[in-house]
């Protein structure tokens, strides 16, 4: 049992200011037990962010991201987040679109097709997610 006693609340609100939304998960949990979400959000932190040097920089981190979230036939905002945050750290246009259409052949066309239309959405300016340059997961 941890002895951390941040609110639900205050960590969906961390959460938010950090990424810009929540997602469903991040609700279920912090309704579930508040200390599922921190350590959640601390191991994401981590993953992404943790000790350098990595062998992975942070372009090719996201990248993977976008990759593993359109395999997944993951959520949009995850797919727009982490896209948005590997140009961010100086990926290109055509290597986000790559990452994407990587995720064909295991994935099949339809999650392809998915992530491909939120991301012209979110370089249109009609994406789900914050435009800023969140440093965190």
């Amino acid at each position: 049992m941890s002895t951390d006693t941040t609110t639900a609340e205050e960590l969906l609100a961390e959460i938010r200011a950090r990424r810009g939304f929540t997602l469903p998960v991040h609700e279920l949990m912090a309704e579930v037990d508040p200390e599922i979400l921190r350590r959640y959000n601390d191991l994401a932190s981590y993953v992404i962010f943790g000790p350098e040097p990595r062998a992975l920089d942070l372009k090719t981190r996201f990248l993977v991201m976008v990759g593993i979230t359109t395999a997944v036939k993951g959520d949009r905002e995850g797919v727009e987040w982490s896209a948005r945050r590997a140009m961010d750290h100086g990926a290109t246009r055509q290597e986000v679109l790559e990452a994407i259409v990587l995720a064909a052949l295991p994935a099949g066309v339809p999650a392809v097709e998915a992530a491909a239309k939120a991301f012209t959405e979110m370089t249109e300016g009609r994406g789900w997610v914050d435009q800023d340059d969140g440093s965190e997961a």
